[in-house]
């Protein structure tokens, strides 16, 4: 973190003088932080410094209090998230002096030198101000964070800006249970679908240490090993211009102690978008530059890891996390979800979800979050207990945009685990219809409107194990299954429609 405390220099002229200013300071709390604008980038990318959580504290300019910012900065930019949880960052500027203005400029209103203010935590939020001319006031967050990017040319320099860093309540509150905070971190139980919907850094920065960046728009994840061997994965975005980086953290730390991260990729995205340990790589990480892989570790088992993966942009489409390596991700309790899915029907979003091989299960617990960040409890269902079951529930709640569901399954020892989300819309929402079922070689598949095309199905078994994803490519289509064995299978789309075949 760039940033520095100011004293009072004391006048040793006069032993009295030296006296009181000594009994001064003892009496005066001391000055806030003051922060000054980085002027370099880490990783060879744009971010200048680790966000930073605060709610107190002045920023500057790189010139600090007293001087003119620098010549040639190039637009390097640092974000601002609150320390306290349900709060909303506020930057109130005192003083403002950027205004060199050239018609060969190209800055916002021929601005050579400019700044601007982004409602989030990176350059892809809303825009909030963008200029050099007048001074941008009060400037508050909407959703937690803001976003400082600076541009400087060579020619003139000026005192630059000053500005007082406080926290407000922000309007919607806070959100509760967000993954993007690492206590709240998903499960990974092995291959499954993600679909990663995080809308920032959650109530906490956290993560930024050695080569990782920390958090943008971030999702963290756990698991533990439960057989030893080579631990390689790949995160296989559904959307391949999707950029996913990651930080791996482990074995046996806690999130507070998460120190530096043992594997971890800032590289930009190209061809497929995969990512991850493994793939012949032989480096422990690597920034932006980098071919998106690492080196597969090795691993005992026992042993638990953190895992964060960032996101350069909210909205995303999430990705298949696919387990490549010899070593066994510890499984989760005894049920296994066959499918979990919904839809929107007379007015009411429809859930349904399936199992096979419940043991001990005692309770299902059906959660519901409007922004697929933080959930609420809105039913809990008794278990049958054994068996193979289905289960249903009608939700009369219905928004005009996504509504979120997970399933809480708790076992009769109070153990418990969350299944992967899924999200109806009621509005966008397709009808898929597959054909014929059974099917020997060649499955036809209709989509009833063209919202999915463009995006990524999955092909599960009726065990729940993952087996391969397929490009959508027009509403109707036809998906190669000859070399399936003979059985039922599971596909599920990107918007949590999922329906079901038969191999014969």
């Amino acid at each position: 973190m760039l940033s520095f405390y100011t004293t009072n220099t004391l006048c040793n002229s006069q032993k009295p003088l030296l006296v009181l200013s000594f009994l001064f300071l003892f009496a005066v709390p001391a000055r806030a932080q003051t922060y000054t604008m980085p002027t370099t980038g880490l990783q060879n990318t744009y971010t200048g410094a680790c966000p930073v959580a605060t709610c107190s504290g002045t920023f500057y300019d790189n010139g600090g209090a007293g001087g003119n910012y620098s010549p040639n900065n190039n637009a390097t930019e640092w974000t601002f998230a609150p320390s306290t949880p349900g709060m909303c960052v506020r930057a109130a500027f005192t003083s403002f002096s950027m205004n060199d203005t050239y018609f060969l400029c190209f800055g916002p209103s021929s601005c050579c030198d400019y700044l601007r203010i982004y409602d989030g935590p990176n350059i892809n939020s809303p825009l909030l101000y963008n200029n050099c001319t007048s001074s941008p006031g009060t400037i508050t967050s909407t959703n937690g964070s803001l976003t400082f990017k600076f541009v400087s040319d060579g020619s003139v320099q000026l005192a630059g800006w000053a500005a007082t860093i406080s926290c407000v309540a922000c309007a919607g509150g806070a959100p509760a249970n967000t993954p993007s905070d690492c206590p709240n971190a998903t499960t990974i139980y092995g291959t499954d679908f993600f679909p990663n919907p995080s809308n920032g850094v959650g109530n906490v920065a956290e993560g930024c240490n050695g080569c990782s960046l920390g958090e943008t728009y971030s999702h963290w994840y756990k698991f533990t090993i439960k057989t030893g061997g080579t631990l390689a994965f790949t995160i296989d975005p559904i959307n391949n211009a999707n950029d996913f980086d990651f930080a791996l953290f482990g074995p046996g730390v806690t999130c507070g102690t998460l120190g530096s991260p043992i594997r971890c990729s800032n590289a930009a995205v190209s061809g497929n978008g995969n990512t991850g340990l493994g793939n012949g790589a032989g480096d422990v990480s690597e920034d932006i530059t980098g071919d998106q892989w690492v080196s597969q570790l090795n691993v005992t088992a026992g042993q638990s890891f953190y895992l964060l993966v960032d996101a350069a942009l909210t909205g995303n489409s999430g990705f298949n996390f696919i387990v490549t390596g010899t070593a066994v991700i510890e499984e989760p309790l005894p049920l296994r979800l066959a499918s979990f899915s919904g839809k929107n029907q007379n007015g009411r979003n429809y859930i349904q979800w399936e199992t096979t091989n419940e043991i001990n299960t005692k309770t299902f617990e059906l959660e519901r979050g409007t922004d697929g960040a933080g959930y609420t409890k809105i039913a809990s269902l008794q278990s049958a207990g054994s068996g193979n079951n289905m289960y249903v529930y009608n939700d009369p709640f219905v928004s005009g945009s996504k509504v979120f569901y997970r399933l809480k399954i708790i076992d009769l020892s109070g153990a418990f685990t969350y299944s992967h989300a899924i999200w109806i819309d009621a509005d966008l929402r397709s009808t898929v219809k597959v054909y014929p079922t059974p099917a020997s070689n060649v499955l036809n598949i209709h989509m009833g409107k063209p919202n999915l095309v463009n995006s990524r199905a999955m092909v599960y078994d009726v065990t729940g194990k993952f087996l391969h994803s397929f490009l959508i490519q027009n509403i109707q289509q036809q998906l190669d299954i000859s070399r399936l064995s003979q059985g039922m299978y599971i596909l599920k789309f990107e918007d949590g429609t999922a329906t079901r075949f038969v191999k014969k």
